[in-house]
Formats: C-alpha cells, structure tokens, sequence
C-alpha cells in the first residue's frame, strides 16, 4: 500500500568527485535521464549533508557510487529517512542489508549493475508511492515486524489481548489487529465481509491517521503505540 502524493520534484545528493570519474558522471547523466523520462523535475546537489533548504523535494535520491559506509549509515541519513522519502542509487551488491532499509524508513534502492529496464521500472514503481525492493527483502522485514508485535503484545485490558487506539474508529482499529497479524484486503474483507474497496478505504484513512505510508510503517506505529499504552495503563 501507499500514500497518495504526486511525486513531481526529486533532488539527487552525489559526491563532489562526480566529475573526476568519467564511469561515475555517465551513470548520473543516465540516472537523471531515466527520472526525467518518468514526467519528474530533477535537480542535484553535490553534497549529502546540506538538505534543510530544499524545501517542496518529494524524493531525495542519494549517490553511493563513492560512498562506504562500512555497513553503518550515517546518522544524518537515518534522520532524513525518518522525515523523507529517500532513495540510494549506484548501490554496490551486498553494500546495505535491504531488510534494515526497509525497517529504518527508506523508499527505494538501486545498485551499480541494475540493468536500465529494471531502473525505469523502479523509478515508476517509486514515481506511484510504492518501495522499490527485492520482494524476498520486503517479507523479511515484514516478517520481523510481525514476530516483534507478537513477542511485545501485551493485553491492554482485562476483556480483550487487542491494543485499542483511540484516535481510531472501532472497525478501523479491527483492520489494524488484522493487518498486524498479516492479513491481506482479500483475507480482511472476507473476515470482516465487505468488499475489498472499503478494506482499501478502512486502511487509507488508518495510513492518514497514524501518518504511515504502508503497511511496514504502520505496524511499526502499532508497535510503538502499544508499549506506549501499556507503559500508561501502568504507572496510572
């Protein structure tokens, strides 16, 4: 699942060195022609730091081709990925563990040797609000999410093993409970017998309320959530 904003404006964050590497400044020229292929503004900076001024970006695309990171991203990274939607391109093989990506907030990622058919179709994958990750990357992480909720729930009531969210309506915490377990719109609606379209409905308002663009970040909120009610419930 996804939010609705149109993506119209991306920045591209390389390195100072872009022009000292002819390899390099070829596969940013693609890159950006590629974006630009996909009807988005580009523009590009040659710093990965200075974000702050770039007010109205929808995407932050950043250039790892001269970047190691040693396995630990920098910490001012982590804290863009916490606000925006942030994309790593030039990425090499085995350079970033795309389960830890997933779980730390980043939209997207592109390596070295990704073929220019399989990155315009992760560019429009993005350009329509969606991940753009290896499939066996994006369970994995789902999968850890899940094993968390059920290792951290704890009952918020005598009645009931549900964590209750009051900012959400009764049916809307329902789906919530559901889609924490794992449950698909087709498993949810046949549970809940309604359509598939207001299942869809259901879990765009829950994505507005709770500020998550999917389902990754939504049980990531669940889960902060209940520890938070349950550290409330019992210190009053």
């Amino acid at each position: 699942m996804s939010d609705s904003t149109e993506i119209n404006k991306v920045m591209i964050l390389t390195s100072s060195d872009d022009t000292k590497n002819t390899s390099h400044k070829i596969a940013i020229e693609s890159f950006v022609s590629l974006i630009k292929t996909c009807s988005i503004e580009v523009s590009i900076l040659s710093s990965l730091v200075e974000t702050k001024c770039n007010i109205g970006t929808d995407i932050y695309f950043i250039d790892l081709y001269y970047c190691d990171w040693s396995g630990s991203i920098p910490r001012d990274i982590l804290q863009l990925a916490k606000t925006s939607k942030v994309v790593l391109f030039n990425v090499k093989n085995d350079q970033l563990c795309e389960k830890e990506l997933l779980l730390y907030g980043f939209v997207g990622i592109f390596y070295l040797a990704d073929r220019p058919d399989i990155l315009l179709k992760g560019l429009n994958q993005i350009k329509n609000n969606e991940r753009w990750f290896k499939r066996s990357s994006m369970n994995h992480a789902f999968s850890h999410l899940l094993n968390s909720r059920k290792v951290s729930s704890t009952p918020l009531s005598r009645n009931s093993d549900k964590p209750v969210f009051p900012l959400l309506t009764k049916r809307e915490n329902t789906i919530i409970n559901l889609v924490t377990k794992g449950s698909q719109n087709q498993e949810i609606a046949d549970q809940l017998n309604i359509s598939t379209n207001t299942v869809k409905t259901h879990i765009y308002s829950i994505f507005r309320k709770t500020k998550s663009r999917n389902r990754i970040e939504l049980i990531t909120w669940s889960l902060q959530s209940s520890s938070s009610e349950h550290f409330n419930s019992a210190i009053n």
